[in-house]
């Protein structure tokens, strides 16, 4: 919760920032690619290092680094010496800390959950990044809108050594199990290779690359879309925003709740694809009211696609694997950098609703498509 807390009040804050300076959807959208960068660039090294070190080490080791670069950041800020290459490199930061998140923290609970418990487990786990994303946007609105930039900044870095804190006194039970591999590139390609011969799992990777570059790549221009279609002060386009979360946590709650074992490859596939019509009409939308109602609608359909992504590629990978999949699903989502540049590009040169359409379609389109070739995701 903590990690995803973070994301949230450096998204708002700096996407704020960033457009009140220069009026550039693409600038924006280009900060949402600076934070997913780590995730392609080190997504499989992350995933198959996890299999040799301690997850316990390499976290602590994030989270401090991270802290330092927050307080830095804060402390340029104050000087009043900031430029634009420091708030990329702050996102860079951001996204190197969601790659530690995806493939060290998500392995443990795989660790810790088993068979049936998997579901309720990853549901939970969504459960805290919903409620992440309610809270991240709520705090960095009002931050931003009372303590600037560097507000936010020093906060993020409060939340690091706290996160830091409480991670030095987690207890995994594989702590002293790590697997001492010669070959990093051979554990790379052989998780790869196995991905492959697993339709289900290819399923999954295809599902979210299309998610991350057509649709969750629409969530980086929800602030400009706050400031410049429905003219909202920073709080209460931290509001807007936390509203996915807010129907995000209701979701994955009831499916933790009533959840079947049996359903979850369809709550993935459906549940993106409820996320991407409400995304798409989203775009249409010039009143502050039924945009926050579609998002929180579209958060439904988040928990359908967040709960089941992890869940099902952890049930569907063997143990000995599970670490170089997540890692495999980082570098997928690090995709998204196509995506927001793209729908950057789209806004800035058509328009913002014909950008978001446009993208929206594509991304719809696109998973309409997989459910047809996938058939295996429709069944029980």
């Amino acid at each position: 919760m903590l990690q995803w807390t973070i994301f949230g009040i450096e998204a708002l804050a700096t996407s704020i920032y960033i457009f009140s300076l220069t009026e550039s959807p693409l600038l924006v959208t280009s900060l949402l690619a600076a934070r997913m960068a780590p995730m392609i660039i080190l997504g499989s090294i992350a995933g198959a290092l996890a299999e040799r070190l301690p997850g316990i080490i390499l976290l602590s080791l994030g989270y401090l680094t991270l802290a330092v670069v927050f307080f830095v950041l804060g402390t340029i800020y104050l000087l009043g010496t900031i430029e634009l290459w420091h708030i990329f490199l702050g996102a860079f930061f951001t996204g190197t800390g969601l790659t530690l998140d995806n493939t060290v923290r998500r392995k443990a609970i795989g660790e810790l959950a088993e068979g049936e418990t998997l579901g309720t487990a990853m549901s939970l786990d969504i459960s805290t990044l919903m409620l992440a994303m309610l809270l991240g946007p709520l705090v960095g609105g009002v931050i931003f809108e009372y303590a600037e930039l560097s507000g936010a900044y020093f906060c993020i870095g409060v939340i690091f050594l706290i996160a830091l804190a409480v991670v030095r006194k987690t207890v995994l039970p594989t702590k002293d199990k790590h697997h001492e591999k010669t070959n990093l590139l051979g554990d790379i390609i052989e998780g790869i290779k196995y991905a492959r011969s697993n339709r289900v799992v290819t399923a999954i990777l295809v599902i979210t690359i299309v998610m991350n570059i057509f649709v969750l790549a629409l969530f980086g221009l929800v602030p400009v879309v706050g400031i410049d279609i429905l003219h909202l002060k920073p709080s209460i386009n931290g509001v807007l925003l936390a509203a996915s979360g807010t129907g995000g946590l209701i979701g994955a709650i009831l499916i933790s709740i009533y959840g079947r074992y049996s359903q979850y490859k369809r709550y993935y596939l459906w549940g993106s694809i409820l996320l991407s019509v409400c995304i798409l009409l989203f775009a249409f939308s010039t009143n502050f009211y039924t945009s926050l109602a579609l998002l929180i609608v579209g958060g439904f359909g988040l928990a359908g696609f967040g709960t089941m992504q992890v869940a099902l590629l952890l049930v569907e990978t063997p143990a000995h694997l599970r670490a170089r999949i997540l890692g495999l699903l980082t570098v997928c989502i690090g995709m998204g950098p196509v995506g927001v540049l793209h729908i950057g590009y789209m806004a800035e040169k058509f328009g913002m609703v014909v950008g978001l359409v446009t993208v929206g379609l594509e991304g719809a389109l696109l998973l309409l498509a997989t459910a047809v070739i996938w058939p295996e995701l429709r069944k029980a």
